[in-house]
């Protein structure tokens, strides 16, 4: 009976090991959607996206676009200065187009990558880790440009988005918001 007893000590235990949360987020991860589509959910890198499921649109979109290289210049120095997070959907049509075009404006503005955060949802809209909660992400790709606070109690200040599609291009939308709001 004892012998009974410590075995299923050690199984819970170890099942619990097993179990226990960790500090390190996942990221990159991917699952199959309802719709039986490969997707990408929860924060990710750059870098998956040039994986084999997502890198023919994400590439082609990166390549052919050409930015407007006067508004580029006009915004270079300005957006250093501010937090971006994006939420996209690796299976919507707007993300493919828009996304590749947003990293390529910020690639050529020479924009500091650690400020830059992507989250993956899926087709509610949803993250991994519910990082879309209180962003009120209705439509995708949402970009959305952030003043960081020097108080760490305080949250940094959005100061405007560009939400599924740009109004005229996504330079001209970008430039215009970090115009909009002055220091």
């Amino acid at each position: 009976m004892k012998l009974k007893q410590l075995f299923i000590l050690l199984f819970i235990l170890t099942l619990l090991v097993s179990c226990r949360t960790t500090d390190k987020i996942i990221v990159n991860k991917k699952l199959i959607d309802p719709e039986g589509e490969t997707i990408l959910i929860g924060q990710i890198t750059r870098e998956a996206l040039k994986q084999s499921e997502f890198n023919s649109w994400y590439s082609d979109e990166y390549n052919s676009y050409i930015p407007d290289r006067n508004v580029i210049n006009k915004i270079k120095n300005k957006i250093k200065h501010y937090r971006i997070e994006i939420y996209l959907g690796t299976w919507c049509s707007d993300t493919h187009e828009q996304l590749p075009r947003f990293l390529k404006i910020l690639d050529e503005a020479n924009y500091p990558q650690r400020k830059l955060k992507l989250y993956a949802v899926n087709r509610k809209k949803e993250s991994f880790y519910g990082e879309q909660n209180q962003k009120n992400i209705i439509k995708i790709p949402t970009f959305i440009l952030y003043k960081a606070n020097n108080n760490p109690k305080r949250r940094d200040m959005e100061i405007g988005r560009i939400i599924e599609s740009p109004n005229e291009s996504l330079e001209l939308d970008l430039y215009k918001i970090l115009n909009f709001y002055r220091k």
